[in-house]
């Protein structure tokens, strides 16, 4: 069949792995797990594939593009699989995320940016072969970041994402141990200061989203993140098909979350009066809020102008689900129903709100008055 990109966001998994051809391009097809993990698979001769990338972030013509690129090597003389082929000498930690981690991080995490994190923050060691990494390289690596006046909690976030690539390689038999395994945290505040919406910023984000142009994807994007406490990658990958207007019910899925478990969060009276303008009478497929090659990347310039508009400064999107937070904790919300709701892993994380809590820590002191 002729694969469209509306065909492949209506596939469904079965019981079996189900391989679904395209018509148009000779070599390419869809895969379909069990799981629900759908990938772009190009086969370019008998028993030889190579796997493009998760159905769910690449469009389908960029997998052509990507199978067009494949086959034309193919048709010259050169085998595909040539590039992944293990080069002669160390491993680095460049050619490691490059011919390792890449594809599998592609595969298994939507909206992940740890590898653009690693190579960002450990450009200087992209060279360095993977067994003379060591903690005290990492130890001077980050006392040198903080030196240059990047946050403990920014440099603990690299180190971190770095250890888990690590750990993949260990897992796979690259190395024989995580290096960083022993490496301790620098200390930090994990309380902080929690930047939320007062009541006057939030009348005035509301006004702004309402002068906004009929049709701007904006006004839904943001009610539908303060009304709901979702990141932004879980909304920048929110499906239709993951939405029930009737339900009144909002699903995060595990693969799309950060905890990788899934989530349901009721949808109040705001979100879905601002999901069913946008969505519009006909039923609507594929992603909620698409960008122009997929997945959507950011909206920074439109969300900047929004925040000059309301006069709201040093506000991040991130921030809309600590207003979520805040307002559920300030009308009396229990912190275990907060941290099902953001999807926390432990209630460590939802602590930070508990001081907003009505009358929480005042009539505690005043007992001792």
């Amino acid at each position: 069949m002729a694969l469209t990109q509306q065909t492949v966001t209506r596939l469904k998994p079965d019981t079996k792995p189900r391989e679904i051809r395209d018509d148009k391009i000779k070599g390419l097809l869809v895969r379909v797990q069990p799981s629900g993990t759908m990938s772009y698979v190009c086969q370019y001769g008998r028993g030889k594939r190579i796997t493009l990338g998760d159905a769910r972030i690449l469009t389908l013509d960029q997998a052509r593009t990507k199978a067009k690129e494949i086959l034309g090597q193919v048709a010259t003389g050169t085998d595909p699989q040539e590039d992944r082929k293990p080069k002669a000498g160390p491993l680095t930690l460049g050619r490691f995320l490059t011919d390792h981690y890449q594809e599998w991080i592609t595969n298994h995490h939507r909206h992940d940016d740890n590898l653009n994190r690693i190579r960002a923050s450990f450009a200087d060691l992209l060279d360095t072969p993977l067994t003379e990494i060591i903690p005290w390289t990492i130890e001077r690596h980050r006392k040198a970041r903080k030196d240059a006046g990047k946050a403990a909690s920014t440099i603990n976030r690299d180190v971190a994402a770095l250890r888990a690539a690590l750990s993949r390689a260990v897992d796979w038999g690259l190395i024989e141990s995580n290096p960083l395994k022993p490496l301790k945290q620098i200390k930090t505040d994990r309380t902080g200061v929690i930047r939320y919406l007062e009541p006057a910023e939030e009348s005035r984000l509301l006004a702004a989203l309402e002068s906004l142009k009929e049709g701007d994807r904006l006004r839904p994007m943001v009610l539908t993140s303060l009304h709901t406490g979702i990141r932004w990658g879980e909304l920048a990958g929110l499906y239709w098909k993951d939405i029930d207007l009737q339900a009144r019910r909002l699903t995060v899925r595990g693969e799309g979350a950060k905890s990788r478990q899934t989530r349901h969060i009721p949808l109040n009276d705001t979100a879905c009066s601002a999901l069913l303008d946008w969505r519009g009478e006909l039923p609507r497929m594929g992603l909620v809020f698409p960008g122009k090659a997929g997945v959507l990347d950011n909206v920074r310039k439109s969300w900047a102008s929004l925040l000059q508009a309301a006069c709201i400064e040093e506000f991040r999107w991130h921030d809309l689900r600590h207003s979520f937070a805040s307002k559920l904790v300030q009308s009396g919300v229990d912190l275990n129903t907060v941290r099902e709701l953001l999807g926390h892993q432990s209630m460590q994380m939802t602590l930070r709100y508990a001081h907003l809590a009505p009358e929480h820590r005042a009539a505690a002191v005043a007992r001792i008055g």
